[in-house]
Formats: structure tokens, sequence, C-alpha cells
């Protein structure tokens, strides 16, 4: 295969939530070292956390994007991916769309957990322009404060900056700005700070057959479940971050709560559990959400 060529890793996986479809969708991979993006932990525990867990060192950080379809509205999506252009193994939400015989015209709602490139990419083409013709954003007002509205040389991560405010830039008039609560029949906004001003969850569905999907509560999955305390290069704000990945790891063990997120280990539902003075996380069986 060509160095440049698109790889194809389009996927798709549906769970049962209520009355809702919630549909994994994987908009592909990205490789990353480890040893820069792990923070607040010495890299050979990281390393060794990884290799227990049959991982490499040099870590696959997976993208998921999630689509939710009811009588009760149109299609939704959470979060739309690295988009197109950016890395080969990466970008691939509208094929993905296809496996379940949508495309971006369809979505009416795209929720955005945060505004950081792989989970804000996916709105534009390549050339820059809105890929979801019909379709209104919603994302938490803390994450405009920050990205969008301040003097862009304020904002720590300028190239961050520069991305989101491209990514937004044709749906200015569609989109709404939040601070937590219901965004849609059965889906509701959960503020989680810490990785970004702003960041959020979505709880879709109700009582116990509801599932968070919380964003980047964990980017590195099997070390940071183990090891709350861990951080990421592109944490916002570093001890809160830590504060909140302990606070809804210990919630959704305790309380037996399904949690997916955009970088859980595809199809990115998962079940906690306690493990030690950690957590583990453990994959969703599927065939128990049809």
């Amino acid at each position: 295969m060509p160095k440049n060529s698109k790889i194809n890793t389009a996927s798709a996986v549906n769970w049962q939530v209520g009355e809702a479809v919630l549909t994994t969708l994987s908009d592909g991979y990205v490789q990353l070292e480890l040893g820069t993006f792990l923070k607040n932990l010495p890299l050979e525990d990281g390393v060794a956390i990884q290799r227990k867990a049959l991982r490499s060192a040099d870590f696959l950080l997976e993208i998921n994007t999630y689509l939710v379809r009811s009588d009760k509205h149109g299609p939704i999506l959470i979060d739309c991916g690295l988009g197109s252009g950016v890395m080969p193994t990466a970008g691939q939400v509208a094929r993905a769309l296809s496996l379940v015989g949508l495309e971006p015209k369809d979505i009416e709602i795209v929720l955005l957990t945060h505004l950081h490139g792989d989970h804000v990419g996916g709105l534009v083409d390549i050339d820059g322009n809105a890929v979801f013709e019909n379709a209104k954003v919603v994302f938490h007002r803390d994450e405009a404060r920050y990205w969008l509205e301040q003097d862009i040389d304020l904002v720590a991560d300028r190239q961050g900056a520069e991305g989101a405010r491209r990514a937004l830039l044709h749906y200015g008039d569609r989109m709404t700005l939040l601070e937590g609560g219901e965004v849609a029949p059965d889906i509701e906004m959960i503020p989680l700070p810490g990785h970004t001003p702003g960041h959020v969850g979505y709880r879709v569905g109700s009582g116990t057959e509801a599932i968070l999907i919380w964003g980047d509560v964990v980017g590195l999955p099997h070390i940071q479940a183990q090891r709350p305390e861990a951080g990421f290069l592109t944490d916002y704000d570093s001890a809160m971050a830590v504060e909140t990945r302990k606070a809804i790891l210990g919630r959704a063990a305790d309380e037996g709560l399904t949690v997916a997120g955009m970088h859980i280990e595809y199809p990115g539902v998962a079940n906690v559990i306690r493990d030690g003075n950690g957590f583990r996380l453990v994959p969703a069986q599927w065939i128990a959400h049809q």
C-alpha cells in the first residue's frame, strides 16, 4: 500500500440503550510516543502497565465517535473525529456513517465533548467546508470562552485554538452553548472539567440502562484506569483532570454505570471495576446490550 494512501479503519457497532440505539463509529487511530504524552507518572511504570495489558509502549490512540438514533429525535453525533487529510489512519467518520445507511447531511445535532482537534476536526473537509450541512453544534460555554473568544495569543495551545476556530468557522449561527442539562430527549450534558475548561460527557438513556459517554476522562485507558493520577500531555488543568477522573471512575465502579469514551479501545463501551488502589476497564459484553 502506498505510504500516503488512506487506510480503511471505519467500523460501526450498535448498542441498545433504552429506547435508543447507540452506535460506536471508529474514526481510526493515531500512533503516539508514550514518553511524550504520559505525565505525572514514571515512564517505566506506564510501559510496564502497557506490557502487562499486552499493548505496545508506543501506544495506538483509538478515536471513537458515537451516533444516537431514537424515535424521539433525528440522528445525533457525539464528536466527529480528527477529520480528513490529517492522518492516513484516521478521518473515517463519514465512511463509518455510511455503514449504517447515513450521510453527514442526515445528522441533526453534533454534540461535542470538547474542542481538541481529534474531536472537532471532522466538522470540516480538507478544504475547510462544513461537513454537517444541516446540523447544529452543541458544546459547553467554557470551551467557547477559552478556545474561541479570547485573544488567541493568550491560549496556551495556540495550534489547538487555531484548529478549533477553523473547524467551527462555518457553524457560527448554528452553535448552541450550554453549561449542562438536557440537550435532547434522554441525553444529558454532564460537566467533567480538567482535560479542557469545558470538557463534558453525555449521559444517554436513563436509569440502569444509561451509558455515560465521558469524552477524554481517559486518553491512556489501561494506564489511567490503574493509575488515575497519570496525566496526559494535552490536559488543560492536570490536577482538576485527575480529580474528575478519580471521581467518575469511582462512581462508575460503585454504581455499575456503563461508560463509553473516545479513546477506550474499540468498540468503546466498558464497565469499571475497582482493582487494588485503582480501577480496571472491562469491555462491555456486546450481546448483553442488544
